[in-house]
């Protein structure tokens, strides 16, 4: 390829002459940017075919994992075309009208004024636009918005407009999409992850706009295809939220590329031009570790990434003198993960080529190998461009970008949230969730209803035994109280296990995207919901439909605990005690139902069995998170009641997977005679009844009867649990296997 700055043969219409707008579009190659062999591929395979009709080029897809470059390369096809650019993030709630673009009624000035005024800047930014660019980019201006807050703006103010509008003359004005703009002027178009949309109608209207020579039917008007319109379709591989792309979408695309790390002499060559760090050997070193880090991960199954990103980022603070070693783990292994499991596996094989070794071996000559002219910018995708700045612009912003990621002018500091509120995990928002770490005392309505709950517990609880070898055992059902004790054993408890669910859950939170849901399907000829800003397309799909499960239907958890006295011993009962708190505080960032029993038996002639109810789904409680650490070693253990017990309301559920998990540590022993083969025999009748039902088994030996354990459930039912730290990660493992 030539020279970046001379790209004249590239141009797909030297004829075409560009508006100053659409001049500043097109997008500026810094200095620092160099072609890599997929840039220099499309280009050429673009160019080459730009005249040959059905063989034309113009829908690419670039596939990879985040930091890739993607974004970069898209924009580079813009400086080497000369074609301004533009993009469109998809989400997972995308419509019709973000696709195509939306009908807003004027309102009069009058009405105007009844509004607040975010809504009446919003209104007002839309009616004084020249129609040049979209309603969403119009009020991620107005506004200083996010797209997708955008984007739910617009839907609002279409309900606001149309209900100030109702009754009078009504003007209505078109607003087009982002890619309408660009299909209709030749633009070149980044569409970024469409595999997240959820709606098949709305992949069918953006098929529509990728099709060749194609035109697209607004209410306004038919728009054609620009011939040089160019479509960069950019998706990221194996992540969170991400499905396989729509089949109809890849049978579009002229042209892919995967997207993985580029050769480690580019990774350098790339590194020195972002940064101006120049120690070779250092950078060679730092190129190794991340190419051995990404192909353990994928080996492994882990899902982070290490890409070119954390290899910018940890090029940079070597440069600025941090131990090499040291800044691994903050710049690119917990980007990863921060699974401790995971994270010894990326250790090992660090260590067995013997690069961590390595990293405290290479001088950093931190001042003496950089480049003092060097210009350093963020990432590669960042959209700050410093080339196309004014000089005193671009000189601020440089001075920006060259503070360390360490340094305390760059520190990031995280507000406290509130003294009262403790986080647990992230919502499906993204945004964090908080319990209270203090709870309130219980109303005396609340109060009522525990105990209604209670005596509800019990009385189902002997209907389910009354036909056993346990009906005339006396059996009290408890719903344990909370104190601040247990509150401060839980958070204490939970501090070193909370990194490793939440890890766990966000690898596990793409397999429940298809969970029972409440989300409306837009643009059918019948439903449950009229959609009224859907008349404008007169295409009389007026209607919205509940949108049902599609994938796994589901998973309901019930982890019984073994209360008996020898929990006490070797650390058994703290184990526990974390095992349920991980267990739990999974299926509530999951929203998977959970049971959590414990139990014991002969606490004395009057209670025989006693359960203790500290987490059930038919009435879930904020404080049940504290009443887990009411877990207790106290007498004997009657396992087979437990088991029938808490299998009989996991079979009752309506989801189809039903996962019970028993702690234990010795084999069944309660007065008078349940005890040996009685018991033995008890246990594997009742695992035999309900795996008919539908139940799966699974128990955790924690103690010395492990081979009675295993003898009593079956080889393909048992968990040797051998080392304790390991029971929480464990278990919380196996629960995401049945999603």
């Amino acid at each position: 390829m030539k020279d970046q700055h001379d790209n004249k043969s590239y141009v797909l219409s030297p004829g075409r002459v560009l508006t100053e707008e659409e001049k500043s579009l097109v997008w500026k190659k810094p200095l620092t940017h160099t072609a890599s062999e997929e840039e220099r591929r499309i280009t050429n395979e673009i160019k080459r075919n730009w005249h040959r009709g059905e063989m034309k080029i113009a829908t690419i897809l670039l596939e990879g994992d985040a930091g890739s470059g993607k974004t970069q390369l898209a924009k580079a096809l813009s400086a080497n075309f000369r074609l301004p650019y533009t993009k469109v993030t998809c989400f997972a709630d995308m419509d019709k009208s973000d696709i195509l673009g939306a009908i807003l009624p004027v309102i009069s000035s009058d009405r105007m004024k009844q509004l607040e005024s975010a809504d009446r800047a919003a209104l007002k930014a839309l009616y004084e636009s020249d129609g040049f660019r979209s309603s969403t980019e119009i009020l991620m201006e107005a506004l200083e918005i996010t797209q997708e807050m955008a984007s739910a703006k617009m839907k609002q103010l279409l309900k606001l407009a149309a209900n100030m509008a109702q009754d009078g003359a009504v003007e209505y004005r078109f607003y087009a999409s982002e890619i309408v703009r660009a299909f209709q002027k030749g633009y070149l178009l980044e569409i970024q992850e469409p595999n997240v949309i959820r709606d098949a109608g709305v992949l069918m209207a953006l098929n529509s706009a990728l099709e060749p020579g194609g035109s697209l039917n607004l209410p306004t008007e038919i728009v054609q295809r620009h011939p040089d319109f160019i479509a960069v379709i950019t998706a990221n591989r194996s992540y969170a939220g991400s499905r396989p792309l729509n089949e109809a979408l890849r049978d579009r695309v002229q042209h892919t590329e995967k997207m993985d790390l580029p050769t480690k002499e580019i990774m350098i060559e790339r590194a020195m031009a972002k940064t101006g760090y120049q120690n070779d050997e250092m950078l060679d070193v730092l190129a190794r570790v991340i190419i051995l880090l990404d192909k353990t991960a994928r080996a492994n199954a882990i899902k982070g990434v290490a890409g070119m990103r954390s290899y910018f980022y940890w090029v940079d603070t070597v440069a600025q003198g941090a131990s090499a070693r040291e800044s691994l783990y903050h710049k690119v292994i917990y980007k990863i993960t921060t699974d401790s499991e995971e994270i010894t596996l990326l250790e090992e094989a660090l260590k067995g080529e013997g690069l961590l070794d390595m990293l405290e071996e290479v001088p950093v000559e931190m001042n003496k190998k950089r480049s003092p002219e060097a210009v350093e910018i963020a990432t590669w995708e960042s959209d700050i461009e410093l080339d196309s700045m004014p000089d005193g612009q671009a000189e601020e912003e440089g001075l920006q970008l060259k503070k360390s990621a360490e340094s305390e002018d760059s520190t990031s500091i995280l507000a406290d949230e509130s003294a009262d509120m403790e986080s647990t995990d992230s919502g499906e928002d993204g945004s964090p969730q908080y319990h209270q770490a203090n709870p309130e005392p219980m109303t005396e309505e609340e109060k009522q209803k525990e105990r209604d709950f209670r005596k509800k517990l019990n009385q189902v609880s002997r209907a389910i035994v009354s036909d056993s070898i346990h009906q005339a055992v006396k059996l009290i059902v408890h719903r344990p109280d909370v104190d601040p004790i247990q509150q401060e054993e839980y958070r204490s408890l939970r501090k070193d296990i909370m990194p490793i669910v939440r890890e766990i859950a966000r690898q596990t939170m793409p397999l429940l995207e298809h969970e029972i849901t409440t989300e409306y399907a837009k643009n059918h000829y019948y439903g449950s919901k009229f959609q009224a800003d859907s008349v404008a397309y007169r295409d009389f799909r007026y209607f919205a439909k509940k949108r049902p499960p599609t994938e796994s239907p589901g998973l309901v958890v019930g982890l019984r605990v073994d209360e008996s006295a020898s929990m006490a011993a070797f650390g058994r009962l703290e184990a526990a005690k974390r095992a349920v708190i991980a267990v739990y505080e999974f299926c509530q960032i999951c929203h998977i139902p959970v049971l959590i029993y414990g139990d014991t038996a002969d606490v004395s002639r009057l209670e025989q069995m006693s359960i203790f109810a500290y987490a059930d789904y038919d009435q879930p409680d904020v404080r049940d998170r504290f009443r887990l650490m009411g877990i207790r070693a106290r007498s004997n253990n009657r396992d087979g009641m437990a088991l029938r017990i808490m299998a009989e309301r996991l079979a009752n559920s309506p989801k189809q997977t039903k996962l019970l998990i028993s702690i234990s540590d010795g084999q069944p022993k309660a007065m008078d005679d349940y005890t040996g083969s009685l018991a033995i025999q008890d246990m594997r009748q009742t695992l035999s009844e309900y795996e008919r039902k539908g139940v799966k088994f699974l128990a955790a030996a924690i103690g010395q009867d492990k081979d009675v354990i295993s003898q009593i459930y079956g080889a393909e039912r048992f968990l040797d649990i051998t080392n304790l730290n390991e029971l929480p990660a464990k278990l919380v493992r196996i629960i995401s296997r049945y999603l």
